[in-house]
């Protein structure tokens, strides 16, 4: 019994290092939160398409292509990841999942793969707290001789399909439908240091979210057949978004 017993603990011991051997070198290329529910499927597949109501979060950097010109490549690829950085962690603090990067753009989801009721909650906040970081990131800029940079973020609340996309040697998680088309033409209509959100944003995320007074918009996306109402947010609780 003993020496079962001891085995059984070698096996556990042995499959919780390979467990964090995974985390650690997966780390940077998919969230935690999806790759634990990777890992918890049955036979460690892929995780299955599901309809959910989450809030998708998406980022751009104004005139990022012409920045691109002007600088070398090398210092354009630091002035990118120093930024990123700094707004992946943000994403990160508010659990949010980032599903990719489009050049600078960020693409986030706040409520998958795990249910979450305070998902618009999370991505308004995490918004102002990313556009506020703005500040040191401008000064970072500076202190190495770059320009400075603004970005816009749309965030919208809506049902999305989500699940991993691919084939058997290249997959990745990831949300589809004319929700996500909607978000990201939300954020197309934003000026450098502003955050546009859909009213079904708005009235999800809570009372804590401050709008611009007289700040709501009816905006026409393209490929979506109707008008859509959008609101500047400006600040989250006590915190306000700085003039850039």
């Amino acid at each position: 019994m003993a020496a079962l017993q001891e085995e059984n603990e070698r096996l556990r011991a042995s499959v919780e290092s390979l467990q964090s051997f995974i985390r650690t070198r997966m780390g940077p290329y998919v969230t935690y939160e999806v790759l634990d529910e990777i890992m918890s499927q049955q036979g460690g597949g892929a995780i299955e398409g599901e309809r959910r109501e989450v809030t998708m979060l998406f980022t751009d950097i104004r005139r990022s292509t012409e920045l691109s010109e002007r600088m070398t490549a090398t210092d354009y690829i630091r002035l990118l990841n120093h930024y990123l950085s700094d707004m992946i962690d943000i994403i990160d603090a508010w659990q949010g999942n980032i599903l990719g990067f489009v050049g600078d753009a960020i693409v986030a989801v706040f409520g998958a793969p795990k249910p979450n009721e305070e998902a618009a909650f999370q991505a308004v906040g995490s918004a102002v707290a990313m556009q506020r970081r703005m500040k040191a990131v401008n000064a970072w800029n500076r202190e190495q001789g770059y320009p400075a940079i603004q970005m816009g973020i749309g965030i919208h609340t809506g049902e999305a399909i989500l699940g991993c996309v691919g084939s058997q040697t290249r997959m990745k998680y990831d949300m589809i439908g004319r929700n996500v088309n909607l978000a990201s033409r939300i954020e197309g209509f934003t000026k450098g240091g502003q955050i546009l959100v859909s009213s079904e944003t708005l009235e999800a995320a809570g009372d804590m979210v401050v709008e611009r007074p007289e700040g709501a918009m009816w905006v026409s996306p393209k490929g979506i057949q109707c008008e859509v109402l959008v609101h500047d947010v400006i600040g989250f609780g006590k915190l306000r978004i700085p003039e850039q």
